[in-house]
């Protein structure tokens, strides 16, 4: 008697073919090109969001800090710049670098502040000035590297508009009590 054995086919050699490799190249450069343009779209729109950065994260502060200040004020004027406003000078409607405000205290006296526009190296900043009794001012900042600042007064209506590092403008508005 005869065993017979099943016969086995013979093996092709392990790998890829010629079209397999180049269909897999090309997919490989589409998905690559893809992922250029989205990386270019996505630069792109990071640049957008971080000049728009003043407007969409500062600005609210900034507007919160002078909406809570111009409340606050019993009355205001509007001056050129800090000096006029320290030395109370005339007054004026727009264009100004500083205000003068004035707030009633809890015992009814008046007390006097400034809020001016200090052009340095870095920008145009905008502080808080507060007079004490040896006749120096303290200040806080409420903001910085901004391109300018102007307030004005000549609707009834207390507004300074600041101009962003990009130059972009806003412009907050609040009065007296």
């Amino acid at each position: 008697m005869r065993i017979i054995q099943p016969q086995v086919p013979k093996r092709r050699r392990a790998g890829f073919t010629l079209i397999e490799i180049s269909l897999a190249m090309g997919l490989m450069v589409m998905l690559s090109g893809a992922l250029v343009v989205m990386l270019q779209q996505h630069l792109t729109f990071m640049s957008l969001a971080q000049r728009q950065s003043f407007l969409a994260e500062e600005a609210p502060k900034i507007g919160d800090i002078l909406g809570r200040i111009f409340q606050q004020s019993d009355h205001y004027f509007v001056y050129a710049d800090l000096e006029a406003a320290q030395a109370a000078g005339a007054p004026v409607l727009v264009g100004g670098e500083a205000v003068r405000l004035f707030f009633k205290g809890a015992d009814q006296t008046t007390q006097e502040r400034f809020i001016a526009a200090v052009d340095n190296a870095t920008g145009t900043t905008l502080r808080f000035y507060t007079p004490q009794l040896d006749g120096s001012y303290n200040s806080w900042l409420i903001c910085q590297g901004l391109q300018g600042a102007s307030f004005r007064a000549d609707e009834g209506i207390l507004m300074v508009t600041l101009t962003g590092p990009n130059g972009e403008e806003i412009t907050y508005s609040g009065g007296a009590r």
